[in-house]
Order: C-alpha cells, then sequence, then structure tokens
C-alpha cells in the first residue's frame, strides 16, 4: 500500500484511496479549529459582548 502511494500514476487513477483520508483530515483540523474558537469564546474574560 505504501509502494503504492508513491506512484502517482495510482492516485491519480485510484482516487479512492486518498479521498477519504483526506476528508478525514480536513474534518478533524475544522473541528479542533472550531472547538478551539468556541472555548475562547466561553472563557475569555476580556471578550465582553
Amino acid at each position: 500500500m505504501l509502494t503504492d502511494a508513491q506512484s502517482l500514476t495510482v492516485l491519480t487513477s485510484q482516487p479512492w484511496l486518498w479521498v477519504p483520508p483526506g476528508f478525514m483530515i480536513i474534518l478533524a483540523v475544522l473541528s479542533v479549529n472550531f472547538i478551539g474558537d468556541g472555548l475562547r469564546d466561553a472563557l475569555d474574560p476580556k471578550s465582553l459582548k
């Protein structure tokens, strides 16, 4: 699997090998970002809205 991932032709001809992991990485990064924003808004005493 790792050897196949080093070949660009495999990645262009079989996108199902990289689309789901890429989507999950994007989802994880956005989740951490939104959780951090929510915690900052909830816990920051200087942010009085």
